[in-house]
């Protein structure tokens, strides 16, 4: 056992797979003579922890994308997504966010490009998972409680993949079994209803047979609370304008594939679906050991919380590596070269910055001025643990950071500030190497999903305040005004998740899910940084608002376009504008 742990916490390569490239056909058939292999990985109990660690590297996701040349041969092209976004800017040209920003999104570039490199590597774990289903009785020896803790692990890392393919496509194909070679592999999509109902019967039986905690030693394996808060994100997410709708965002050339895209009605009961489980995410999270991170201050819990690994928050992490060089993945694409001498960073834009209110709640104004760190020192603390700002601390190589005119780390920053959250203290060039945190599910979602859940099910109630004002007051935010209207208050949690999960992989998807691409400033129109200057006898800078870009959006990007190598072949339904 103890053998098969580490292979799990260091993300050994499941044996079943070496490339990316392939259709998925040849990820789903039986290919000859894997009978041999299987034998020996269904052989004994340390064989079977083996192969699911392998599943848990290929199924598991976090803010960052996927990187193994084994797996994906472009990787180093690829960014956080904020970058997509109102978020912030990529310092460099080269990564996959560019593409994104001029609408420049095509079929024709994956299965490794710029939509979604990680495409045919969930059908592999779809597969594993399977295949694991399919042979877990064959093991000798194994108890029934550990066998229904596999189960669970399965189907959890099978729904998830599962949700994040919804998220980007809609209805995909629904895979339940592992292909013989009398199959017919061409499986066409399901709709969106029954891939929904699809995740949620995965995560009812994860829920039922996982355990509630595991020993310390096993963090990175998913447990009932992960399970329950697949299911709230996922029902959530189909709730939400995007699906939960009578037509789709553009329709099918056929009317009757609409149902690919929505569920083809709207059902403001599905809003309380979500609410109920992210209320029961919440209520399963103390018996795992999960809990608000509320002492270490409030100038400090929310960044103990992305800094620190494995602290109470964390639901589950994606667990690939363990330290990791402040030149490496996933830091060199985040880290500015002028700091660090990586690929490039992230420039959070203003566009992002004005979302902070100030520390009494208020929101803050940015006229342009010579008042610029007097107006950083107004914001909700969560800004300075956020965002490396001119003047301010950014990690032990940088005292003072230089982000005005002239200054050392000013170049190809256009929003006017640098990414500080993810990049822990540690990795500097004194102390190069730290864990790094790949946050997949942490226990403020399932506040925040389940105030907006039941805000719109139900209007602004006191469960829906309380849950965000948790949220908010470990952060020494104040609460919300109780007099809030339903739609002041799903105003507020917005921002508030836009704020509380920044830069975490959440607003690429909640832009979308609502439905607000299309608006000025979210993914396309004007996207603003400030050109800041000193201030000759002051010890306060000088800043102006200014436009750096002008992003596209098209309405077909509500949703991704599947490969064209997998269209061409007659069995999907391309999403439509592609």
């Amino acid at each position: 056992m103890k053998s098969a742990l580490k292979t799990l916490l260091g993300g050994v390569l499941c044996l079943t797979v070496t490339a990316c490239d392939k259709p998925i056909d040849q990820f789903l058939d039986k290919a000859p003579g894997v009978d041999v292999n299987e034998s020996t990985i269904f052989s004994s109990r340390v064989q079977l922890e083996t192969y699911i660690a392998g599943t848990y590297r290929l199924g598991i996701h976090s803010p960052f994308h996927y990187n193994d040349a084994n797996l994906i041969s472009t990787s180093r092209l690829f960014t956080i997504d904020a970058a997509i976004t109102d978020e912030a800017e990529s310092e460099v040209t080269f990564m996959h966010t560019e593409s994104w920003n001029a609408a420049d999104i095509t079929p024709t570039s994956a299965p490794a490009g710029r939509e979604d490199e990680r495409f045919f590597i969930r059908w592999t774990a779809i597969r594993n998972a399977n295949i694991i289903l399919e042979r877990l009785n064959d093991v000798p020896g194994l108890e029934e409680a550990y066998k229904n803790q596999v189960i669970g692990e399965v189907k959890f890392i099978r729904a998830l993949n599962y949700s994040e393919m919804l998220k980007r496509y809609g209805g995909v194909p629904i895979i339940d079994k592992r292909f013989q070679l009398t199959d017919d592999f061409k499986v066409g999509r399901s709709s969106v209803e029954d891939v929904v109902n699809f995740i949620v019967a995965d995560c009812d039986d994860a829920i039922a047979k996982l355990p509630a905690t595991y020993p310390s030693t096993f963090r990175g394996r998913a447990t009932k609370t992960a399970a329950h808060l697949l299911k709230s994100r996922t029902l959530l997410y189909a709730a939400s304008p995007l699906f939960n709708a009578a037509t789709p965002y553009l329709n099918m050339p056929n009317a009757a594939d609409n149902k690919l895209l929505c569920y083809g009605n709207e059902n403001n009961s599905r809003w309380q679906l979500a609410a109920d489980a992210a209320k029961a995410a919440i209520d399963a999270a103390s018996a795992g050991g999960f809990s608000l991170v509320t002492d270490k201050g409030v100038d400090r819990n929310y960044k103990f919380v992305w800094e620190q690994p494995d602290n109470a928050e964390i639901v589950l992490a994606e667990k690939v590596y363990n330290t990791r060089a402040r030149t490496q993945f996933p830091y060199y694409g985040m880290a500015p070269s002028s700091i660090a001498n990586a690929w490039g960073g992230v420039s959070v834009i203003h566009n992002f910055v004005r979302k902070y209110e100030k520390r009494d709640g208020k929101p803050q104004t940015w006229p342009g001025g010579t008042d610029l760190l007097k107006k950083y020192a107004e914001l909700d603390p969560r800004f300075a643990q956020t965002v490396g700002y001119t003047s301010s601390r950014y990690n032990g190589d940088v005292q003072l950071l230089e982000t005005f005119q002239g200054g050392r780390h000013a170049a190809d920053c256009e929003g006017g500030a640098w990414l500080k959250k993810f990049i822990p203290d540690a990795v500097s060039a004194g102390t190069p190497n730290a864990t790094y945190n790949g946050i997949v599910f942490r226990l403020a979602e399932a506040y925040l999903n389940y105030a907006e859940a039941l805000n719109e099910a139900q209007g602004p109630m006191p469960a829906a305040f309380e849950a965000v004002n948790l949220v908010r007051q470990r952060s020494g935010m104040p609460p919300l005004p109780a007099s809030l209207t339903k739609e002041q208050f799903r105003q507020r949690i917005r921002n508030e998740r836009d704020i509380e999960l920044a830069f975490e992989n959440h607003r690429l998807w909640d832009i979308r899910r609502w439905k607000v691409a299309e608006q000025d400033g979210v993914m396309q129109g004007a996207m603003q940084g400030l050109r800041i200057t000193r201030v000759t006898g002051s010890t306060d800078f000088a800043y102006q608002v200014y436009t750096f870009e002008n992003r596209t959006f098209l309405p077909r990007m509500y949703l991704h376009p599947f490969p064209n190598s997998e269209v061409f072949k007659g069995y999907l339904v391309q999403n439509p504008g592609y």
